[in-house]
């Protein structure tokens, strides 16, 4: 089937992460047809989605690169002029304006509800399944994203390939234009972006171990975390938002655009990062990660954790590298294991995780080169809709 118009539905909840994804969705389609297709992306509120493009604006109508962003409000009270696509995202679960929806039974062809994404392997058996919807000419069916060949894959986009090709080849350049002042040093550098947590351990690792290290800490949560520690600890504030204590720089990092922050994951040595959108960034890197998963009742988020290693295991196995991975998964694990996002100490033990951290590296690497050969969602999906 002919991609001619694209509508894409996005409910943000309390995070960047479900705008970081259909954001990232609509960009790719974007490059790939240009000016054969039409995209419009419709959201609950823009308060997530201003940060992310500085040129968008708080208004229920905007065209920025040839995309529409559309409010729920604005869609509700023109619904009478607006003709549906001939192709609806519905992205995880959100609810579609009841308006629009009727509209779309007679006149729209495919709708996919494109769902979170999980490492369960009962995904598998769900994706591109059938929804029924009583419509008769409208059909539904459900895309999981997923961290194996035969799920819906993870979005890896073009944009950010040659993103990642041209920072890492110039990486002296992007050192300069995010961290003019550890341009003259040879420095050890991470970001966390995280939820609430006790990163105490993390810090009394990275001072004993002999590096000039630079940590970039990205997000409200990460930075009230580690201001709680700074004031128990004897770091000096030597610039604004600039601490330092022995071997141990601390820069908190203003909000970057969502191109900026790929820029600066790809240039340092390590990414710690939370939910999918930047989870999902970090592994294409090809650097060691760790990933804070959103927290869940009844901690139903470990499950997505211990599927993801699962996976994470199945693959890294088949390459037969002399490696074991049980420090990086482990770590992972206990990393994530919180039933509330507290700042009380943790299990984690973070030593073993740099001790072994060229050999981490190498795991990651192989890693991302499968996610990036065998798992392309941008490409799943628009082969689906082309088949159909």
């Amino acid at each position: 089937m002919e991609i001619k118009s694209l509508d894409i539905f996005c409910e943000i909840i309390d995070n960047f992460g479900d705008i970081g994804v259909v954001y990232r969705v609509a960009k790719e389609f974007k490059s790939i047809y240009n000016e054969n297709i039409e995209i419009r992306v419709f959201l609950n509120r823009l308060d997530e989605f201003l940060p992310l493009n500085k040129r968008a604006r708080n208004v229920g109508y905007q065209k920025i690169d040839g995309i529409e962003y559309i409010t729920n409000e604005y869609l509700a009270k023109n619904i009478c002029t607006f003709s549906p696509a001939n192709v609806i995202i519905e992205a995880f679960g959100c609810n579609i304006l009841e308006g629009y929806l009727n509209k779309a039974k007679d006149e729209s062809s495919l709708l996919i509800n494109l769902e979170y994404l999980s490492g369960e392997s009962w995904i598998e058996e769900v994706h591109l399944m059938e929804s029924p919807i009583g419509a008769k000419k409208l059909r539904k069916y459900f895309f999981m994203p997923g961290f194996k060949e035969n799920t819906g894959g993870v979005i890896v986009d073009k944009l950010f390939l040659n993103r990642k090709l041209e920072v890492q080849n110039n990486k002296s350049i992007y050192i300069e234009k995010y961290l003019p002042d550890l341009s003259d040093r040879d420095y050890f550098i991470g970001t966390i972006f995280s939820y609430e947590k006790n990163f105490l351990p993390l810090l009394n690792v990275l001072l004993k171990n002999g590096k000039n290290n630079c940590l970039l800490v990205l997000g409200q949560k990460s930075q009230d975390s580690i201001k709680i520690i700074l004031e128990k600890l004897d770091f000096v504030e030597v610039s604004k938002d600039s601490y330092e204590m022995g071997n141990l720089k601390i820069k908190f990092m203003p909000f970057l655009e969502q191109e900026e922050y790929e820029e600066l994951i790809n240039v340092v040595d390590y990414n710690f990062v939370r939910g999918e959108d930047s989870f999902v960034r970090a592994l294409l890197t090809g650097k060691p990660f760790m990933w804070h998963i959103y927290l869940q009742e009844e901690m139903a988020h470990m499950d997505k954790i211990d599927g993801f290693i699962e996976r994470y295991k199945e693959v890294l196995e088949e390459f037969n590298l002399e490696i074991p991975l049980n420090i990086q998964t482990k770590l992972l694990r206990d990393y994530n294991l919180r039933d509330s996002n507290s700042l009380e100490l943790g299990r984690e033990n973070y030593e073993e995780f740099f001790k072994e951290f060229e050999q981490i590296s190498q795991l990651t690497k192989a890693y991302s080169e499968y996610i990036e050969l065998k798992c392309n969602l941008i490409d799943k999906l628009n082969r689906f809709i082309l088949k159909y």
